[in-house]
């Protein structure tokens, strides 16, 4: 096993607080490293590589497992009879942390995963040429985002189960802008609309929808 070094972190004091550690990204990178380190040593977990395994429906996966539980755990490739293939980490037989979901269709997902759905940070490109990358929360997009479509328009805000929800603005690829309040993918509360020149244009709601 290699052996990884801490970098020791700055401790900021505060008067009449309690000390806290500030965390730079290489001590967020050498975590993880260490967190790795942590699993191995754990009685519980002995990793071991074993060559292609193939079950009777036709998936494979090749990588690590707990020799203990004889599940997949560590680094590995998992390929389904139908095309679907991940690569990345898992833990006790599910995917876990980082790691890359490709479908037969061409969609490709990068990022991360807890107990095998696509949670925390991630990117999803879908083989029409939709793009989202953001939050994802029980394999849906949901948090801080971004999507953008193939013809230029792009929306930058909050999602909630793969639609658009709560404050954002969405910008169309001629320019023209709305700035406002988002539910269940539809524009909800009165926001602001900009011509391409960036002017205001006075918008007709009901009932907290637009026109």
């Amino acid at each position: 096993m290699e052996a990884y070094g801490l970098k020791k972190g700055k401790l900021i004091t505060k008067t009449h607080k309690i000390e806290t550690f500030k965390y730079n990204e290489e001590d967020k990178d050498i975590g993880e490293i260490k967190a790795r380190i942590d699993d191995q040593e754990n009685p519980h977990i002995q990793l071991e590589y074993r060559p292609l395994k193939t079950w009777a429906n036709g998936d494979t996966y090749e990588g690590q497992w707990n020799k203990v539980t004889s599940l997949k755990h560590g680094y590995g490739t998992y390929v389904w009879e139908n095309g679907q293939e991940y690569e990345g980490y898992w833990k006790n037989g599910k995917q876990n942390g980082e790691g890359t979901f490709t479908w037969p269709n061409g969609d490709i997902y990068e990022g991360e995963y807890k107990n095998g759905q696509k949670h925390g940070k991630g990117k999803l490109t879908c083989a029409n040429g939709t793009i989202y990358q953001g939050d994802f929360k029980a394999d849906k997009s949901c948090g801080l985002g971004t999507q953008s479509w193939p013809n230029g328009d792009k929306y930058e805000g909050y999602f909630a189960d793969n639609k658009e929800n709560g404050k954002g603005t969405y910008t169309w690829d001629d320019g023209r802008k709305y700035v406002g309040v988002w539910k269940q993918g539809k524009r909800h509360e009165k926001g602001v609309f900009y011509d391409p020149e960036g002017n205001p244009v006075p918008l007709e709601w009901s009932n907290g929808q637009l026109l």
